[in-house]
């Protein structure tokens, strides 16, 4: 992502952690000293602006995932939880507004929620690979990812608490659950 394409993120997140949804394209124009029109013809409407946000996101958490993954210093365990628990390593995104594009922008919600729902490739490894080592019960990963879900959506719905916190709690406390008492 080149230095214009993060700047309009960072200001686009900002406007959205203001104003959620509703921002207008006036508001990006004047925080980036451009015009409407530039925007529109480098990034195209607003719903592009969205989606170039959430691109943005995954590719922060994927960065996240690989660092978490190649590190020593965690056991596969604490691997799963903390890869369960990412976030992405741009600026702070409002998760809970960004269930609130679901009726006015639902592509950008719908990748949104598709991350959260079908990226399991990597959990799902770090679940067996922790049922093979003895960490974990070994539970249909169906189930785990359901509860995992279950408690993610819950987590990233709420407003006014620190999310990544409560998320790597409620994780840790939901796979004690499956936990074979290593």
């Amino acid at each position: 992502m080149n230095t214009r394409d993060k700047e309009i993120v960072n200001t686009v997140i900002d406007l959205f952690a203001e104003k959620g949804p509703k921002f207008k394209m006036d508001d990006v124009a004047s925080a980036m000293k451009i015009s409407k029109k530039t925007i529109y013809a480098e990034y195209g409407n607003k719903e592009a602006l969205i989606i170039l946000v959430v691109k943005a996101a995954f590719e922060g958490i994927e960065n996240r995932l690989e660092k978490i993954i190649a590190s020593d210093k965690y056991n596969t365990l604490e691997k799963l939880i903390y890869v369960t628990c990412a976030f992405p390593d741009v600026k702070d995104i409002d998760y809970h507004k960004a269930i609130m594009m679901k009726d006015d922008f639902p592509k950008p919600y719908d990748m949104f929620i598709h991350y959260i729902e079908d990226n399991w490739n990597m959990s799902r490894k770090l679940y067996n690979q922790c049922i093979e080592e003895g960490y974990l019960k070994p539970v249909d990963h169906e189930i785990y990812r359901l509860v995992v879900l279950g408690v993610t959506k819950q987590v990233l719905s709420m407003d006014d608490v620190n999310q990544e916190d409560l998320l790597e709690k409620c994780v840790r406390q939901t796979i004690e659950g499956f936990s074979a008492n290593k």
